[in-house]
C-alpha cells in the first residue's frame, strides 16, 4: 500500500504500522499489474446489517489511471456484500472522482444521490473533521433513472 500511496498525489503516505491496522480492521483490496501494485480501496463494512459499505479510499497510481482500475476496485468491493447499499466521499473539485463513483453506480444497476454531510460518521466514510468531503450513497434497491 505504501509504494501505491507514495505514487499518488493526492494520498497521504502512512507508516506501515498504520497499514496493517487498516487491514486488520476492514477489507483493503489490492489491484496489480504484473506483480506490480497499481491501486487498492478500503471497504469499511456498517455496524449493522442495515448500514452500507463505505467506500473509505480508492487509488490508482497515476501510470495504471484511465485502464478501469479504480471501476475493478469498486465492483470488487460491490460483490463482498451485494446486499448493502454504498456509501463514499469526494472533494468537490475532485472531477474525475465524482465521474468515476458515477460509473460505479451505472455499473451495478443503483441510483447515485448526493447525501447530507451529517448523515454518515466522518470516520466512517474514511475522512477527518476539517476536511471538504461530499457525501455520496448509491442506492441499490431504487434501480438508476
Amino acid at each position: 500500500m505504501r509504494w501505491v500511496q507514495a505514487d499518488c498525489e493526492s494520498t497521504n503516505i502512512h507508516s506501515v504500522e498504520s497499514n496493517i491496522a487498516k487491514i486488520g480492521q476492514q477489507l483493503v483490496l489490492l489491484a496489480e499489474i504484473a506483480d506490480y501494485p497499481v491501486g487498492f480501496c478500503c471497504v469499511l463494512a456498517g455496524r449493522t446489517s442495515s448500514d452500507p459499505l463505505f467506500i473509505q479510499q480508492v487509488t490508482v497510481v497515476p501510470l495504471a489511471q484511465k485502464r478501469g482500475i479504480g471501476l475493478a476496485l469498486l465492483n470488487a468491493a460491490a460483490e463482498w456484500q451485494p446486499e448493502r447499499n454504498i456509501a463514499m466521499a469526494t472533494l468537490d473539485d475532485n472531477g474525475a472522482a465524482r465521474r468515476l463513483n458515477a460509473s460505479f453506480a451505472r455499473s451495478i444497476g443503483g441510483r447515485l444521490q448526493r447525501v447530507p454531510l451529517r448523515r454518515f460518521r466522518r470516520s466512517d466514510l474514511g475522512f477527518a473533521s476539517g476536511e471538504r468531503h461530499r457525501p455520496w450513497m448509491i442506492d441499490r434497491q431504487q434501480k438508476a433513472d
